[in-house]
């Protein structure tokens, strides 16, 4: 009991609430909207490890259940085949795993609540508008164009000076 852990995320008015939980304690954190940068989603490949190790435990004991010749234990092996099948079904129709993180100015945190990309896609479609209003709305691919050109514009239409200094002689030997 106090080595299982269970971890939640809740959607706030304000904020997203990460619950940690391990049975005697509980830990909370908050992110507010505002201060929420990135959401990284890094998938990687344990559900295809689980579904490789479900096979070859499939294989086996269906293969046991085929080589024995009393009808109970027979019974009995194929029913645990089906099992494992089952969960390797249910492993694959959840689709790919990954590990997401939330990024804001002071820090990264895991999310664990979001280990399958379906998931994660699925709760970030959710709170992005909720994000991008809390945060005074989005700027555009073409907003950011022309704010750099207008910076661009400003650089090159002010003349340039340079800082002349007239105790300094001007430099002789040249």
């Amino acid at each position: 009991m106090a080595v299982a852990s269970r971890t939640s995320l809740w959607l706030g008015a304000d904020h997203l609430l990460f619950v940690d939980s391990n049975g005697y304690t509980e830990s909370y954190k908050r992110f507010y909207f505002r201060d929420i940068q990135a959401f990284v989603v890094q998938k990687n490949q344990t559900a295809t490890i689980i579904n490789i190790v479900l096979t070859i435990l499939f294989v086996l004991v269906a293969a046991s259940a085929l080589s024995v010749q009393l009808a109970g234990l027979k019974y009995f092996l194929f029913s645990l085949a089906g099992g494992i099948a089952f969960i390797m079904l249910i492993n694959l129709l959840r689709g790919q795993t990954c590990r997401c993180f939330l990024r804001t100015a002071v820090q990264i945190e895991q999310l664990p609540p979001l280990n399958r990309v379906r998931r994660a896609q699925k709760i970030f479609a959710r709170i992005r508008p909720i994000i991008v209003a809390a945060q005074g709305g989005e700027i555009s691919p073409q907003m950011v164009s022309s704010l750099m050109q207008e910076k661009v514009q400003s650089y090159t239409t002010e003349p340039v000076t340079t800082p002349h200094s007239p105790n300094i002689p001007p430099r002789l030997d040249s």
